[in-house]
């Protein structure tokens, strides 16, 4: 898309320069046709620029490939750092996290209609990564000391856990995907859903790769996050469904 954008504003400064030739020329009627055509280029370039510029943060949607690696280190009692580790571009990310159990969400633009007989790439772009705790703060659920012992010692700090935007919320562009979830005009030209990941135990050295699948012809994607070492294999406790699909 971007080379369809540069595309248009090479031609339509062509036909300016064109313009002004035949006006030089003294030629206004041709002046006048080169003119009109400069602008229309030059106005679908702008009216592409801002969607194309904010699909450039998407990654192609592919039937069924890694989208992510995760691993995950102990800091502290229930505290990790978090390695992110976006495939497959290779970039990282570190997060400070606590809790019991992380999870993956991710965005997907499915194109519909004449967007997809354009031949428009389905994207997914990753969204949140979150944590959370299994049981309550054992200092939430620890009986009341007396007032006067309570004085005498520190309180206990709590750990939040957290939750991470993986994109920047002031990024340019038009966000086709919150825009495609209203009643805008994107909603007739591309399906927008999120994909929520199963939670995962936070245990020190464990390993996990995150893949996404869709079925040809199909909106509606599977997002796994399977162990990728000994470490997180033992920490995960098994159950019979370890993917979550797409919520519209």
């Amino acid at each position: 898309m971007l080379g369809v954008i540069a595309l248009c504003v090479a031609f339509g400064l062509l036909a300016l320069l064109l313009s002004l030739s035949r006006w030089l020329a003294r030629r206004p009627w041709a002046a006048a046709g080169n003119l009109a055509v400069a602008v229309v280029l030059l106005l679908v370039a702008h009216v592409l620029w801002p969607p194309v510029l904010h699909l450039q943060t998407y990654e192609s949607l592919r039937p069924r490939a890694l989208v992510a690696q995760v691993h995950c280190e102990r800091t502290g009692p229930s505290a990790y750092r978090v390695t992110l580790t976006r495939l497959p571009a290779g970039h990282m990310q570190v997060f400070e996290m606590s809790g019991d159990e992380w999870r993956l969400d991710v965005r997907t633009l499915v194109w519909t209609g004449q967007a997809a007989q354009l031949g428009l790439p389905d994207s997914y772009r990753l969204d949140r990564l979150s944590g959370r705790y299994l049981r309550t703060e054992l200092a939430a659920e620890v009986t009341p000391a007396p007032a006067a012992a309570r004085a005498a010692e520190p309180a206990p700090t709590l750990l939040v856990p957290a939750s991470y935007a993986l994109s920047d919320v002031e990024e340019a562009g038009e966000d086709i995907w919150a825009q495609a979830r209203t009643d805008s005009g994107w909603k007739d030209y591309v399906d927008a859903r999120h994909a929520y990941g199963p939670w995962r135990p936070l245990a020190d050295g464990a390993r996990y790769d995150v893949a996404m699948t869709r079925a040809p012809g199909q909106a509606e994607a599977v997002l796994e996050a399977r162990p990728a070492n000994e470490a997180a294999a033992k920490a995960m406790r098994y159950t019979g469904g370890d993917s979550i699909r797409t919520k519209g």
